[in-house]
């Protein structure tokens, strides 16, 4: 699948959120560098439109910022692609652990792998309620926590068409023949 069928699907697809356990690593690990790319993109695009304000509130000596100016830039994009990759790592691998959960409640059947994989798609709404926090203005309320809330309502319904757990099988207890 291409960057914008995954990205199409992890908005509004849940089924397909599903599927996605099955992706192979790699095109998950590929669309998360580009998800993320794009999202140090646009952050660094408001650094880049407010970084004068920063650089003039700051005590040093005009010679001193001219020389570091080259240099600040490209520091600043790889600086916030390497927080944004961590980052976005870090909340995959928490929503698996409570999409493990999910899985046990549901009485359906997961992994953590797999689970992982459909927490780093789903990720995608949850990012880009912090993106939009991020360049609005007024900012949006309690984004971090809505975010939250909106990447375990989507790993929720995903788990919802994960198979069913196999039943569990009894064993027949013989009890000891009298004779």
């Amino acid at each position: 699948m291409k960057f914008h069928q995954l990205f199409k699907a992890a908005l509004h697809e849940p089924k397909k959120l599903a599927a996605f356990r099955l992706l192979p690593l790699g095109k998950v690990v590929k669309y998360i560098f580009m998800f993320v790319l794009l999202t140090a993109a646009v952050s660094f695009v408001k650094f880049a439109l407010t970084a004068d304000e920063v650089i003039s509130g700051t005590d040093m000596p005009v010679e001193e910022l001219k020389g570091i100016g080259p240099l600040l830039y490209p520091a600043a994009f790889v600086l916030q692609f390497l927080i944004a990759t961590v980052y976005f790592y870090v909340k995959a691998s928490i929503a698996a652990l409570a999409g493990l959960g999910f899985v046990k409640i549901r009485g359906k059947r997961g992994e953590y792998r797999h689970l992982w994989r459909t927490a780093a798609i789903s990720l995608t709404v949850p990012t880009l309620i912090l993106m939009a926090a991020n360049l609005l203005p007024a900012g949006v309320p309690y984004a971090s926590a809505l975010s939250w809330a909106a990447a375990f309502v989507y790993i929720w319904m995903a788990v919802g068409y994960y198979p069913k757990a196999a039943p569990k099988k009894r064993t027949a207890h013989n009890s000891p023949s009298r004779s």
